[in-house]
């Protein structure tokens, strides 16, 4: 048992241990992952001020343009070319004029004498890039006159209505509203990838005293995936997200990491890191979210082998001091077991002394009282074996009680016990006697093996012996009754041999 206990506590030291080694890698692992996320919050959200920053350079560079040079095409497209090579995230620039239900026929004519015949005034629905032609009557409308670079791919982008383009309805309002920029939400381009478009009026002054709404917009349309981090790598599980200001995580997204995915077990037990800070001016406001969950992979390979190595140390450390303890413990054990032995059997012959015997009497009683079987104690007394110790010494005499212990464990039971209660007397206890007959048979076997002649240092030395026999419980129920009624009738047995003597 106490092996048992001091394995299942080594194991448990073992593995509070190995916990707490762990428990120091991750916690420092911990301590600069959170600084680490820190700053890369703060170099993203500094990249993306910059980048939004830059679009409104080019958004108000080409609204200045558009204000003071409203008929020089060529210098528009020069200007267009200089900004598309120096700035990558631009797709194009466009200008919209508000046109009323009366300026239509004329602003219908100029187009097409600038665009050519088959330029219409249309709208698209949301999803389709079917146009929608003829329009319904309405007080006026936005439409596009102009897209620098133009291409085949724009090109049936010219004319259409703003105001009823599911994509632009939003930006438009506000910039009616406010009079300032504003930014749609993110949708795919018809160049097959995901942009946005800043929207911002051209306000004439004079218009703006007498209340009426701008006559003019231009409008920069913009890579979403330009947002991205720039060199810059997340770590491993980070999520990233920017979306427009106050629209909740499931809008659709100008930017979304989804980062890689970690099983519960790998993360269980760490905590998740997250930030959620707002970038850009009125024009561009942007939620940036950033989640991060940890685990175990903070943790390098380099790590992880100090680690185990510490842990597979502190288990053979621990399995050393086990092994010696169990030395010690079974040292002690031996020692206790010998000691045991010494108090509970004769030194003589090995066999069982009185109290042992008593001992196992005592239990065997306590069975029988349950079970309602008998048992029987024979009394043993060796006849002229003191003359034996007078003629050839006392190590002779040891030797034949030796031999003698010997013969009667061999005619014996092995759940029989024998036991020397000093000299030459010696006690038997049978088990579960069925008859006295049983016993009987005993006694003969045993006379006829004492009786034999020993051998002793070239001495031959002849014996008898005197057997009395008390059953349980018909000759008594306690052990000093049965072991009284057993010697009274060995000195029973005793008498005819002094007879024949």
């Amino acid at each position: 048992m106490r092996i048992k206990l001091a394995t299942l506590a080594c194991t448990l030291l073992w593995f509070v241990l190995s916990a707490l080694i762990s428990m120091a890698f991750l916690s420092r692992a911990v301590l600069s992952a959170e600084q680490e996320f820190d700053l890369l919050a703060t170099r993203l959200s500094e990249q993306l001020t910059q980048k939004l920053q830059v679009n409104d350079t080019i958004l108000d560079s080409y609204a200045a343009f558009a204000m003071l040079d409203h008929q020089h095409a060529e210098q528009e497209q020069l200007f267009v070319r200089q900004m598309a090579a120096r700035y990558p995230q631009m797709v194009s620039l466009e200008r919209i004029r508000r046109v009323s239900q009366q300026q239509l026929p004329d602003w219908s004519k100029q187009m097409a004498a600038r665009w050519g015949s088959d330029f219409r005034l249309h709208a698209y629905a949301a999803g389709s890039l079917a146009p929608r032609y003829p329009l319904p009557a309405w007080p006026d409308y936005y439409p596009i006159e102009s897209i620098q670079p133009l291409t085949q791919a724009v090109r049936p982008l010219l004319g259409a209505d703003i105001k009823h383009d599911p994509q632009l309805q939003q930006p438009l309002q506000q910039a009616l509203r406010s009079g300032r920029a504003s930014m749609s939400a993110p949708f795919l381009l018809r160049e097959g990838y995901r942009g946005h478009v800043l929207l911002q009026p051209l306000n004439d002054n004079a218009l703006l005293l007498q209340g009426r709404p701008p006559e003019q917009f231009v409008a920069l349309v913009l890579r979403s995936d330009y947002l991205r981090p720039a060199d810059t790598t997340l770590p491993a599980g980070m999520r990233l997200s920017l979306r427009q200001h106050g629209q909740p995580p499931t809008a659709a997204a100008y930017v979304d990491i989804p980062g890689q995915a970690h099983g519960w077990l790998s993360t269980l037990g760490f905590p998740r890191l997250q930030l959620e800070r707002t970038l850009g001016s009125e024009a561009q406001t942007l939620d940036l979210r950033l989640d991060w969950q940890l685990g175990w992979f903070l943790l390098s390979g380099f790590e992880r082998s100090v680690i185990f190595c510490q842990s597979l140390l502190l288990l053979l450390l621990l399995a050393v001091a086990l092994r010696f303890y169990r030395g010690l413990l079974s040292k002690q054990q031996r020692r206790e077991s010998h000691l045991f032995y010494l108090a509970n059997h004769d030194r003589l012959t090995g066999l069982a002394n009185r109290n042992l015997f008593y001992d196992r009497l005592q239990h065997a009683i306590s069975r029988l009282n349950r079970n309602g079987k008998r048992l029987a104690v024979l009394f043993l007394d060796m006849d002229r074996f003191k003359p034996v110790n007078d003629s050839y010494g006392h190590a002779t005499g040891d030797k034949v009680l030796q031999l003698i212990a010997a013969r009667i464990l061999a005619i014996m039971r092995s759940e029989d016990t024998v036991a020397r209660l000093g000299g030459d007397e010696f006690v038997l206890l049978m088990e579960d006697v069925e008859s006295n007959r049983e016993a009987d048979r005993v006694v003969e076997r045993l006379k006829h093996a004492i009786q034999q002649p020993y051998e002793v240092d070239g001495h031959s030395i002849r014996l008898g012996v005197s057997i009395g026999i008390a059953y349980y419980p018909e000759d008594g129920m306690l052990i000093e009754e049965l072991l009284d009624v057993a010697d009274r009738k060995m000195y029973g047995d005793k008498q005819p041999e002094i007879e024949r003597s």
